[in-house]
Protein backbone atom coordinates (compact mmCIF):
# COMPACT_ATOMS: atom_id res chain seq x y z
CA UNK A 1 0.00 0.00 0.00
CA UNK A 2 1.15 3.48 -0.76
CA UNK A 3 0.35 6.54 1.34
CA UNK A 4 -1.98 7.76 -1.44
CA UNK A 5 -4.01 4.56 -1.43
CA UNK A 6 -7.56 5.52 -0.36
CA UNK A 7 -7.93 2.39 1.78
CA UNK A 8 -4.69 3.17 3.59
CA UNK A 9 -5.71 6.79 4.16
CA UNK A 10 -9.09 5.65 5.50
CA UNK A 11 -7.31 3.21 7.84
CA UNK A 12 -5.04 5.97 9.17
CA UNK A 13 -7.98 8.31 9.70
CA UNK A 14 -9.88 5.57 11.56
CA UNK A 15 -6.86 5.04 13.82
CA UNK A 16 -6.72 8.77 14.59
CA UNK A 17 -10.43 8.83 15.36
CA UNK A 18 -10.11 5.82 17.70
CA UNK A 19 -7.18 7.46 19.45
CA UNK A 20 -9.04 10.72 19.95
CA UNK A 21 -12.09 8.88 21.29
CA UNK A 22 -9.86 7.21 23.88
CA UNK A 23 -8.48 10.49 25.22
CA UNK A 24 -11.27 11.41 27.67
CA UNK A 25 -10.93 8.00 29.35
CA UNK A 26 -7.15 8.36 29.51
CA UNK A 27 -7.47 11.81 31.06
CA UNK A 28 -10.01 10.51 33.58
CA UNK A 29 -7.56 7.74 34.51
CA UNK A 30 -4.77 10.28 35.04
CA UNK A 31 -7.01 12.44 37.21
CA UNK A 32 -8.15 9.41 39.23
CA UNK A 33 -4.58 8.28 39.79
CA UNK A 34 -3.58 11.76 40.99
CA UNK A 35 -6.51 11.83 43.43
CA UNK A 36 -5.32 8.45 44.74
CA UNK A 37 -1.86 9.90 45.32
CA UNK A 38 -3.26 12.96 47.09
CA UNK A 39 -5.50 10.76 49.26
CA UNK A 40 -2.62 8.45 50.18
CA UNK A 41 -4.20 5.43 48.44
CA UNK A 42 -1.20 3.34 47.31
CA UNK A 43 0.68 6.47 46.23
CA UNK A 44 3.78 4.69 44.93
CA UNK A 45 1.73 2.42 42.66
CA UNK A 46 -0.56 5.26 41.56
CA UNK A 47 2.43 7.50 40.76
CA UNK A 48 4.09 4.76 38.71
CA UNK A 49 0.90 4.17 36.72
CA UNK A 50 0.37 7.92 36.31
CA UNK A 51 3.89 8.30 34.95
CA UNK A 52 3.32 5.44 32.46
CA UNK A 53 0.03 6.99 31.30
CA UNK A 54 1.67 10.38 30.77
CA UNK A 55 4.60 8.74 29.00
CA UNK A 56 2.27 6.91 26.63
CA UNK A 57 0.37 10.08 25.75
CA UNK A 58 3.61 12.01 25.34
CA UNK A 59 4.89 9.46 22.87
CA UNK A 60 1.70 9.02 20.87
CA UNK A 61 0.33 12.55 20.73
CA UNK A 62 2.17 13.82 17.66
CA UNK A 63 1.69 10.53 15.83
CA UNK A 64 -2.07 10.93 16.05
CA UNK A 65 -2.22 14.66 15.33
CA UNK A 66 -2.24 15.95 18.92
CA UNK A 67 1.26 17.37 19.26
CA UNK A 68 0.29 20.01 21.84
CA UNK A 69 -1.39 17.37 23.97
CA UNK A 70 1.72 15.20 23.67
CA UNK A 71 3.86 18.11 24.82
CA UNK A 72 1.58 18.70 27.81
CA UNK A 73 1.74 15.00 28.67
CA UNK A 74 5.56 15.16 28.53
CA UNK A 75 5.52 18.04 31.04
CA UNK A 76 3.32 15.93 33.31
CA UNK A 77 5.63 12.94 32.92
CA UNK A 78 8.64 15.07 33.86
CA UNK A 79 6.81 16.48 36.90
CA UNK A 80 5.88 13.00 38.16
CA UNK A 81 9.20 11.31 37.41
CA UNK A 82 11.15 12.66 40.43
CA UNK A 83 8.32 11.57 42.73
CA UNK A 84 8.91 7.93 41.77
CA UNK A 85 12.03 7.97 43.93
CA UNK A 86 10.93 6.80 47.38
CA UNK A 87 13.23 9.39 48.96
CA UNK A 88 11.46 12.26 47.15
CA UNK A 89 8.72 13.76 49.29
CA UNK A 90 5.42 14.91 47.87
CA UNK A 91 5.95 18.53 48.84
CA UNK A 92 3.34 21.24 48.34
CA UNK A 93 5.47 22.55 45.47
CA UNK A 94 5.51 19.12 43.81
CA UNK A 95 1.75 18.78 44.31
CA UNK A 96 1.22 22.14 42.66
CA UNK A 97 3.53 21.30 39.77
CA UNK A 98 1.76 18.01 39.01
CA UNK A 99 -1.71 19.53 39.44
CA UNK A 100 -0.82 22.36 37.07
CA UNK A 101 0.57 19.88 34.53
CA UNK A 102 -2.68 17.90 34.67
CA UNK A 103 -4.69 21.08 34.20
CA UNK A 104 -2.51 21.99 31.19
CA UNK A 105 -3.14 18.53 29.76
CA UNK A 106 -6.89 19.06 30.22
CA UNK A 107 -6.69 22.40 28.38
CA UNK A 108 -4.63 20.94 25.57
CA UNK A 109 -7.16 18.17 25.01
CA UNK A 110 -10.01 20.65 24.95
CA UNK A 111 -8.13 23.07 22.70
CA UNK A 112 -6.79 20.59 20.16
CA UNK A 113 -9.58 18.09 19.90
CA UNK A 114 -12.67 19.72 21.35
CA UNK A 115 -12.65 17.06 24.05
CA UNK A 116 -13.68 18.20 27.48
CA UNK A 117 -11.73 16.78 30.39
CA UNK A 118 -13.24 15.59 33.61
CA UNK A 119 -13.46 18.50 36.00
CA UNK A 120 -11.72 17.70 39.22
CA UNK A 121 -12.05 20.03 42.20
CA UNK A 122 -9.05 18.44 43.92
CA UNK A 123 -6.60 19.42 41.18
Amino acid sequence: MTPTNPAFLAFIEAQRADYRRSLPQRLAQIESLWRQVLNGEAPAEALATLERCAHGLAGSGATFGCAGMGDAARVLELAVNPLLDAAQALTPAAQTEVSQAIEALQRSLSGETGIQGVESPSL
